[in-house]
């Protein structure tokens, strides 16, 4: 090939390439980055294209994001075209200002997939989760928030809070609060009691709901009574069974508590010097309860020879409501509330 001709080919490629580029231009001067999208309008074209670059208008297509999910929050300036679905059902869930659910998202989505962000919407505030993440979870790093505080057979402990939760539906007996039903059939029980043992030995309430605070305070004042042992006889706020409203403690509870304590029977769950300092109509209450609560629904919460499955020591007189149905299964099967498979076992 002589010099003449190669000249002339570099040229004519020269001249290809030039044109191909000119193309690239002109087709990219018109590209439509929205030309995918079946939800763009004249309207909100500007606001995405100002907003969003090609990468997460690429992410924006291919998760068929709706502009009514995003449009609302994209001019915050922390906004992120990423978490729009959570930002998204927050509002749903629990609305708020737009540059406050932004923020809480971003901040906290670690902690929550979508179903369950619902479910803590559903239950507790954006001021307590912050409050949660920001003050439980770094003083006690293993604890977890429990996704539906209102679940009537909740297991709470040291790894489970429902932290300021407050339950509805409750109702007032003799001065305590309890979830409604649970009311009802501890009032009925409370009568039977009276009516089947004598008018004279009627059995009374000591607490029913507690909220976050009474719940922490008394935690704190039986620290210094049991000192390591604590968690044996109650758990701190939040992970305090009564914070639920269908725990009670009935007339004795006080009493049995100090005795346990004095005697140091936490330790070693041994009750018999606690015993033998109640009266025989005490223990004959303890048997009764123990007979007949679940014709009402009501179990031992925590009972006598299963301290290495709850964690507590024996507490007779405080009594968790499931339902008869439930409790009956519990007491024939002579399971605690911790050896419970609730969905499998009471289909």
């Amino acid at each position: 090939m002589d010099s003449k001709t190669l000249g002339l080919r570099l040229l004519l490629l020269g001249v290809c390439a030039g044109v191909a580029i000119t193309c690239m231009i002109k087709i990219n001067e018109t590209y439509d980055p929205l030309a995918r999208y079946p939800y763009v309008t004249e309207q909100n074209r500007p606001v995405i294209l100002a907003h969003l670059d090609a990468k997460e208008i690429d992410y924006m297509i291919t998760q068929q994001l709706k502009p009514d999910q995003y449009l609302e929050f994209i001019n915050e300036p922390d906004f992120s075209i990423y978490n729009t679905l959570f930002y998204a059902r927050a509002k749903k869930a629990q609305d708020a200002p737009a540059a406050y659910i932004v923020n809480f998202i971003n901040k906290y989505r670690s902690n929550f997939s979508l179903d369950t962000l619902t479910r803590y919407l559903s239950h507790y505030s954006y001021a307590d989760l912050t409050s949660f993440y920001e003050n439980e979870q770094i003083l006690h790093e293993d604890v977890q928030l429990a996704p539906d505080p209102a679940y009537p057979y909740l297991v709470l402990n040291e790894n489970l809070s429902v932290y300021r939760y407050v339950p509805d539906g409750l109702s007032d007996l003799e001065g305590t609060s309890l979830k409604s039903e649970a009311a009802q059939r501890l009032k009925a029980m409370l009568d039977d009691y009276k009516k089947i043992v004598g008018e004279n030995e009627s059995l009374g309430l000591e607490s029913g709901y507690l909220n976050y605070e009474q719940v922490l305070d008394r935690y704190l004042r039986a620290t210094l009574v049991y000192g390591e042992y604590v968690d044996r006889f109650a758990l701190s706020g939040g992970e305090n069974e009564q914070q639920l409203g269908y725990t009670v403690a009935l007339t004795g509870a006080q009493r049995w508590d100090t005795l346990v304590a004095e005697n140091k029977a936490f330790v070693d769950y041994d009750y018999t010097k606690v015993e033998e300092e109640l009266g025989e109509a005490e223990l004959e209450t303890q048997a009764w309860l123990r007979a007949n609560a679940w014709r009402y629904g009501f179990v031992v919460r925590y009972p006598q020879g299963k301290e290495e499955v709850t964690g507590h020591y024996y507490q007779p007189y405080l009594l968790r409501y499931v339902g008869q149905k439930t409790a009956k299964a519990m007491v024939d099967e002579n399971k605690t509330m911790e050896e419970m498979d609730f969905e499998e076992e009471l289909q």
